[in-house]
């Protein structure tokens, strides 16, 4: 078995690209990881649907994850068709658990090194898709703030605050709450606007100041 060293790796319930890490997410700094060298239909399946693995798999990869605190993961490893690659946590089952996309420096460097690994055949199971995505991490984030913060306006009947950001929002006033309630949670089914990311900003600007 082929072993990459040396990456950082941010495992989510969601694969997320890169560029979406946030800085409080939990990186594991990781010393020595299996490295599989995998065809692009299998690494496809890999990144984009929950699969199984088959018990002598995991005993194959199992604590050969090493991170920098010298403590382990129990069944890990990087997968690369040669062109990309990502992490996979299975559980004890051999059920995808988590996935963590890489660096772009390390994806590179991993991607030219599998070129000298030889194909690895894996037998797996598709079990189900990955739910279809449409919206990044952070844009995620902030309709869950919004929704939070509009609801708890309402429901604790701060209706002064409730008209500011309406006002704020969409720069006009209505006297009834409910309205301005039921249209504000319309608004954040649909695609944020640089709009929507003010609202946040000015939210988080509010408790600041407290």
């Amino acid at each position: 078995m082929d072993y990459y060293y040396d990456v950082l790796l941010n495992f989510q319930e969601r694969y997320c690209m890169f560029y979406e890490w946030d800085e409080n997410d939990a990186l594991d700094y990781v010393k020595k990881i299996p490295l599989l060298h995998v065809s692009a239909k299998a690494f496809e399946d890999l990144r984009q649907k929950k699969i199984k693995v088959e018990k002598e798999f995991l005993s194959a990869i199992e604590n050969k994850t090493k991170l920098k605190q010298n403590n382990y993961l129990k069944y890990t490893a990087i997968f690369s068709d040669g062109k990309n690659s990502l992490a996979i946590e299975f559980d004890d089952a051999g059920y995808t658990l988590n996935k963590s996309s890489l660096t772009l420096e390390d994806e590179l460097n991993i991607n030219e090194f599998t070129y000298n690994v030889s194909l690895e055949k894996i037998d797996y199971k598709v079990i189900d898709s990955d739910e279809v995505v449409k919206e990044t991490r952070q844009e995620a984030k902030v309709k869950k703030i919004l929704r939070l913060e509009i609801d708890n306006m309402y429901q604790s009947k701060n209706y002064s605050k409730l008209k500011y950001i309406y006002l704020e929002w969409f720069s006009k006033l209505k006297n009834n709450p409910e309205e301005m309630y039921e249209e504000m949670l319309k608004k954040l089914e649909g695609k944020l606007t640089e709009k929507e990311y003010n609202i946040y900003e000015l939210i988080k600007l509010s408790y600041n100041n407290v």
